[in-house]
């Protein structure tokens, strides 16, 4: 499906080969498409998206002062007294999304992939 995977996993950093074997490239696709643009627009004032915390929350903070936030089930920014510093950070979802040039696949084409090529790898 995906022409060069090998070539294009060998371009990913080592936090970004996380992404791609804990996440997969249908989650990967779905957060940059769907998700971010989204939270991103109901982000609180002078805020940036960091990324997926430990917790599978989705995590912003504040750069001036330092207050975190999160995703919540209910559609809506929470403000958290303690940010996660375990974080899978947005940069690096963007980055394995464009290498991997996801925007030219529907979500169902790449439910397996990842899987199917990380088991490749471990001959």
């Amino acid at each position: 499906m995906i022409s060069n995977l090998q070539e294009k996993y060998e371009q990913l950093s080592p936090s970004q080969k996380e992404i791609f074997a804990g996440y997969g490239l249908r989650q990967v696709k779905h957060f940059v498409e769907i998700s971010l643009p989204m939270i991103e627009q109901e982000l609180p004032a002078d805020c940036l998206v960091q990324g997926i915390n430990a917790e599978g929350k989705m995590q912003a903070i504040h750069p001036q002062t330092q207050q975190s936030y999160l995703w919540i089930s209910d559609q809506q920014w929470q403000a958290r007294p303690n940010a996660s510093s375990k974080i899978d950070v947005k940069e690096d979802f963007i980055a394995v999304w464009e290498i991997f040039n996801l925007q030219a696949y529907e979500l169902i084409d790449l439910s397996h992939i990842h899987r199917d090529f990380l088991e490749t790898q471990q001959v």
